[in-house]
């Protein structure tokens, strides 16, 4: 009998530590710090494709080259959304019908999937409409919107010559979705909040213009609230703030609420790695 109860009470022990196995849930770990460094990944995003297709590597070429001469020491990485794309890092297969939300889901699961439930960050560099890509990818995130991931890691982002409050240009392009979801007023920027969000570790934000800008206003380029915003009024015009990485150009800086009087500042390529490059940038 003695025997019996022995082996009840080890078989009792076994089922029980089986169980408690079963519900016990390994913690993940720990949110990537903020902190200074060219450690991080940058994506790079592209804007819109008259055409339908980008060669992500050429449209990226002068910026890439910029950070890397710089002694950039992560991956200089690009994310393409039109099926028609070639040499970018990861491409969406997506079309300019394609609407903007969409797109912004595929982002958001790319860098969860690849960075975020790694406990990676990265940095972002965005370009025209990519940088309201990147903008609703973190919203709808936050707001565990169907089909988005739980979080994600992005410390860092620029955005240049990006119609935050949207551009006229639509109205020439209206055939496809994404040009309409870029018309002022449109529903899917109304649904965004004026505030640039913030990812799951916080991010800081920086948003470019050019009052020489044909495409985006110098106003609609830094519209909401980012963390700095920058203008210039050079002659940079709406590509040339994502291809001009050297010299000096006439521009201004705003720190939270306050802008600097305007003066020879750097390359808007430039002021794009220095943004990443500082988690916070003053």
């Amino acid at each position: 009998m003695q025997r019996l109860r022995r082996r009840l009470t080890l078989l009792l022990s076994v089922v029980l530590a089986t169980v408690i196995t079963m519900f016990t849930v390994t913690p993940a770990g720990a949110a990537p710090s903020r902190s200074n460094g060219d450690e991080n990944r940058v994506v790079f995003v592209h804007g819109y494709a008259p055409d339908g297709s980008h060669d992500c590597a050429e449209y990226f070429r002068t910026a890439r080259k910029h950070f890397a001469n710089n002694g950039w020491e992560g991956n200089l990485l690009t994310f393409g959304y039109y099926d028609q794309n070639s040499n970018c890092s990861y491409k969406y297969r997506g079309t300019r019908s394609t609407d903007l939300k969409t797109v912004a889901k595929a982002f958001a699961n790319w860098v969860n999937r690849y960075y975020t439930d790694n406990n990676k960050k990265i940095d972002v560099v965005a370009h025209s409409m990519g940088g309201l890509v990147v903008r609703a990818a973190i919203y709808y995130t936050n707001r565990h919107a169907s089909g988005f991931p739980d979080k994600l890691y992005i410390e860092d982002v620029v955005t240049l010559g990006t119609p935050h409050g949207g551009t006229n240009w639509g109205n020439v392009c209206a055939t496809w979705q994404q040009c309409r979801d870029m018309k002022p007023g449109s529903t899917f920027l109304d649904n965004l909040p004026s505030t640039m969000p913030n990812s799951q570790i916080g991010t800081d934000w920086t948003t470019v213009s050019s009052v020489d800008d044909g495409i985006v206003s110098e106003t609609s380029g830094i519209a909401g609230t980012a963390d700095h915003e920058v203008q210039y009024d050079d002659g940079i015009g709406h590509n040339e703030l994502r291809t001009i990485s050297s010299g000096s150009w006439y521009g201004r800086i705003k720190y939270s609420t306050t802008w600097t009087s305007w003066h020879d500042r750097i390359s808007p390529v430039k002021q794009a790695r220095l943004a990443v490059y500082y988690h916070s940038t003053t």
